[in-house]
């Protein structure tokens, strides 16, 4: 084989040596192989350790150790696979670095595409329902809802007359496969959903809703929801009826979205799970 081929694939001199001798001689001790390869015995640790992270080569435990080469063909693919996820985590990061960049110099940190939707004074027979329904119909993944402790029960008349609503347009979500996560501040939802659950018979139903829908309780001011990382949803407070919502704000864009994203994890890491039985 053409040493050089080593060369290709990331081993600098020391590496290709040791390890071509390696093939052709077997299985050696440190010593023997610095003697062998001309390695100075200084280096020689260093250079198998480092062929023994790359998957090429795996130390025998005997006195004194031996080294041998892993076969070929299991080491090179391992080795490949390695690289692979080295390169796109690479990727990764730079494509981090460029939004990152991009969003500094563009110097406007404010969100593009923002549209507000006001609710109607009172909402009529079933049109709470179809509004919500007509929100989460282009999901596809997962939702994430913080709901503040503003809406605990008696605080906000409106939001505990609409609770049936949300709790039923959740389990929808979770029995189409959506993720949903919810961090509530103990209110009227908690209860809503857990009477929904108890009713559901099918055990089928109930363990893709298990599977799909958790709620972790937290005590935050926060409120906010997330569609798919990539759509934010703002409440808008009736500053003269406070309690009560005029509407909410809807803003498509990914990149202040995601700023939104990260606090909902960390918010998340704080909550206590919800026991639903």
């Amino acid at each position: 084989m053409d040493e050089k081929l080593l060369a290709n694939i990331g081993l600098n001199k020391y590496e290709r040596t040791v390890y071509w001798t390696l093939l052709k001689k077997g299985e050696l001790e440190a010593s023997k192989l610095s003697q062998l390869s001309r390695v100075p015995i200084g280096k020689i640790y260093e250079v198998l350790s480092d062929l023994n992270n790359y998957g090429l080569v795996e130390i025998k435990p005997s006195r004194p150790r031996k080294y041998r080469t892993i076969e070929p063909k299991i080491a090179f693919e391992s080795m490949y696979k390695l690289r692979e996820e080295e390169a796109h985590n690479e990727l990764k990061l730079l494509r981090e670095a460029f939004d990152e960049i991009e969003q500094q110099l563009s110097g406007d940190d404010s969100p593009k595409h923002v549209e507000t939707i006001f609710w109607p004074d009172k909402f009529h027979d079933d049109e709470l329902q179809e509004t919500v329904n007509s929100f989460f119909e282009d999901i596809e993944h997962e939702i994430c809802v913080v709901t503040p402790r503003k809406y605990k029960p008696g605080v906000s008349e409106q939001y505990d007359d609409s609770m049936s609503v949300f709790s039923k347009a959740y389990l929808n979500l979770a029995q189409r496969g959506i993720h949903v996560k919810i961090l509530d501040s103990h209110s009227q939802l908690l209860p809503s959903i857990k009477k929904l659950v108890t009713s559901i018979e099918d055990e089928s139903v109930k363990s893709n809703f298990y599977k799909f829908m958790e709620i972790r309780i937290l005590e935050t001011k926060h409120d906010f929801v997330i569609f798919d990382s990539k759509t934010l949803l703002l409440d808008i407070e009736d500053q003269i009826n406070t309690g009560t919502s005029l509407g909410m704000t809807q803003i498509n864009d990914e990149s202040y979205t995601k700023r939104f994203k990260a606090k909902f994890d960390e918010l998340w890491t704080k909550g206590k799970q919800f026991d639903f039985t």
